[in-house]
């Protein structure tokens, strides 16, 4: 049973990382993406927030109920890397969404001022508020929180050094 709960954590691993894969590919392709419209495009390959909950949420639990069945629950390598996970989880939403919200509004702002032919500074200040919040540090950020988190939780599963 050990060998199966084990399988099912990684596989849930590996279908969240997948998923997260497309997210960090379209924020970063959103970063040099100029257009607004085509910025705005770039969320429909997106996978939905029901399905990136579901899949965290099988981590969560096969890595629950591993640390049961193993017993690994009573080392404090399985508690810092399911706080650390939660931590990177709530980072990711602030600063992930918060970008991807950003770009959501900015560059809607842009194409509605060009479209109703607002006067030409106001489409300027527009396009400049998509553009630095295209340029914005989030995708960084997000990206180093998301890699050394995780790089983190890997050692912990590996060297279990609590």
């Amino acid at each position: 049973m050990e060998r199966w709960v084990l399988y099912l954590h990684l596989a849930s691993v590996l279908g969240f990382m997948l998923a997260h894969g497309v997210q960090v590919q379209v924020m970063w392709r959103q970063r040099g993406e100029p257009d607004p419209e085509r910025n705005l495009g770039l969320f429909d390959p997106l996978p939905g927030l029901l399905l990136l909950r579901l899949l965290l949420g099988a981590v969560i639990g096969t890595g629950l109920v591993a640390g049961i069945v193993v017993p690994w629950w009573r080392q404090w390598w399985m508690w810092i890397a399911l706080a650390l996970l939660l931590a990177i989880t709530w980072l990711m939403r602030r600063y992930g969404g918060g970008y991807y919200e950003l770009i959501q509004r900015t560059a809607t702002e842009a194409i509605e001022a060009a479209k109703e032919g607002a006067e030409a500074s106001d489409q300027a200040a527009k396009r400049a508020a998509f553009d630095a919040a295209r340029g914005g540090w989030h995708p960084i950020v997000v990206s180093a929180i998301g890699l050394g988190g995780l790089a983190i939780i890997l050692w912990l599963m590996m060297f279990k050094p609590f």
